[in-house]
């Protein structure tokens, strides 16, 4: 018995690799917990419920306003206006010295609004522009000492703040969760980064609806 249990999740790995083009373990137990949850399909391939769908995606809007309005009074106790010039700070902590257009995409912000609050950043001292080695046109920043400071601050007075925002899940609830979580935000990373020329209709063929 615990040898058909060995061929059969290994038969999993595969299918989840010919699937992914993975071999991540942790990526793989993701993959899995959501396949073992995933609730059986009946419809038709091209047949959707729309109450469902607009259900979960209004939610998830709303989810996002209740965060932004709990993080409000600590971001402006430091310093910053929003979320986003936050989730700045901790791109370009984890990227290093990028060029500000890699900023922009890995923050998912537009051209205008991404230029306005990088400027801000910079103004207030946060970050600072410094010359690509080998590309003078290129744009590259950084973290200044405050830059760093704040989002450190930020990082410690949010740990209340990320206790309140899970609300009262159980561990249980929070696995599955995450693992819906992960699977959504991979699906629409992938569509922005190589589908974001085209339109809703060749996005939708292309993933199958």
């Amino acid at each position: 018995m615990q040898g058909k249990k060995v061929v059969e999740l290994v038969n999993l790995f595969e299918a989840f690799h010919n699937e992914t083009e993975s071999d991540d373990m942790k990526e793989f137990s993701v993959w899995l917990n959501r396949r073992m949850h995933e609730p059986k399909k009946h419809k038709a391939k091209g047949v959707t419920n729309v109450e469902d769908n607009r259900f979960i995606v209004w939610n998830i809007h709303r989810l996002s306003k209740y965060f932004r309005w709990y993080a409000k009074s600590f971001l402006n106790a430091n310093g910053l206006n929003n979320m986003d010039e936050y989730f700045f700070l901790v791109s370009i902590n984890n990227r290093g010295t990028p060029a500000k257009n890699e900023v922009y995409k890995d923050t998912i912000s537009e051209l205008t609004t991404g230029t306005q609050m990088m400027k801000r950043l910079i103004d207030i001292g946060m970050v600072k522009e410094i010359a690509d080695k080998k590309d003078k046109r290129i744009k590259r920043v950084e973290l200044t000492a405050k830059g760093r400071k704040t989002r450190e601050n930020i990082l410690e007075q949010s740990k209340k703040d990320l206790l309140l925002k899970a609300g009262n899940l159980s561990e249980e609830e929070k696995v599955q969760l995450q693992s819906s979580l992960i699977y959504l935000e991979k699906f629409h990373s992938e569509i922005y980064q190589n589908d974001a020329d085209k339109s809703i209709d060749e996005i939708l063929s292309k993933y199958q609806f």
